[in-house]
């Protein structure tokens, strides 16, 4: 019986590894859509349970509450056809995929697309795509942009007053100790 060179072995066992993480992922993706789905409509039922179960809440407030979930959802859904979709986006949308790519995490493709429109990177159905969100809404693809700026600006004051809270935490800890 003829002996497996490590190197092979080394290559078979990065192989079925991989494969491995792909029927993960995979499992992961049908176990998520099929969460999802009764997943929404119990969250619309109780959506609408707990909006008008509230006997002062007001119609404006309901629907502006429920207005609110929707857009949290659509921006969802955006940022997962970004990461879902992005190489054909960047093959579709921009002219060079290094300067800011579609793909990464927590970016809608209307943020993408207008970063790249700022740096006159669009392709022609980029334009396009572009234009036709500016009907939807003016300077949607702008709007989209700065708002991913204004929430890394939130969480970086939020992480300094956390690690503000913790140093504090951490003093006191020290001089209790010292004193006690």
């Amino acid at each position: 019986m003829k002996k497996i060179p490590p190197s092979v072995l080394s290559w078979l066992k990065e192989f079925f590894s991989l494969i491995g993480q792909l029927i993960s992922s995979l499992f992961l993706i049908v176990l998520a859509i099929s969460l999802f789905i009764p997943l929404f409509f119990g969250a619309m039922i109780w959506k609408i349970v707990v909006s008008v179960k509230h006997d002062n809440r007001k119609a404006r407030e309901i629907i502006s509450g429920t207005s609110k979930f929707f857009t949290a959802l659509a921006i969802a859904i955006d940022q997962l056809g970004n990461v879902a979709f992005g190489g054909f986006f960047n093959w579709l949308f921009i002219i060079d995929s290094e300067d800011f790519p579609f793909g990464n995490t927590h970016e809608t493709v209307s943020e993408v697309l207008g970063w790249n429109q700022n740096l006159e990177n669009l392709t022609r159905h980029g334009k396009l795509l572009v234009a036709i969100l500016e009907v939807i809404e003016e300077d949607h693809c702008l709007k989209a942009m700065t708002s991913g700026l204004f929430d890394a600006k939130y969480k970086i004051e939020y992480f300094r007053k956390v690690q503000a809270k913790i140093r504090s935490i951490e003093e006191t800890k020290e001089f209790m100790a010292k004193y006690n």
